[in-house]
């Protein structure tokens, strides 16, 4: 079929075939092996960018976790004492 769009082959090795089988049984009405190899696309992608936004979310929570826990740590004077004999 025409296409502007760029092609991938992809052989069924036994990782394929093993990903075919399994999105078989998800999608029994999908007879085409490259239908299920888009919607097993379409479900990775989906995956990795909710996986991907759990640990963005679990990262804002520890730095939300540290937040103000080192407050005082440095007097208020720190700042002008570190820059004492900087030149101006």
């Amino acid at each position: 079929m025409p296409t502007k769009h760029p092609r991938t082959n992809i052989t069924h090795t036994p990782q394929v075939a093993r990903a075919l089988d399994v999105a078989r049984r998800r999608w029994p009405e999908e007879e085409r092996d490259s239908a299920l190899i888009l919607l097993l696309l379409e479900e990775g992608a989906r995956a990795v960018e909710e996986h991907a936004d759990e640990g963005d979310a679990r990262r804002a929570q520890r730095l939300r976790s540290l937040a103000g826990r080192y407050s005082g740590v440095y007097g208020d004077d720190y700042l002008e004492r570190v820059r004492e004999g900087w030149d101006e």
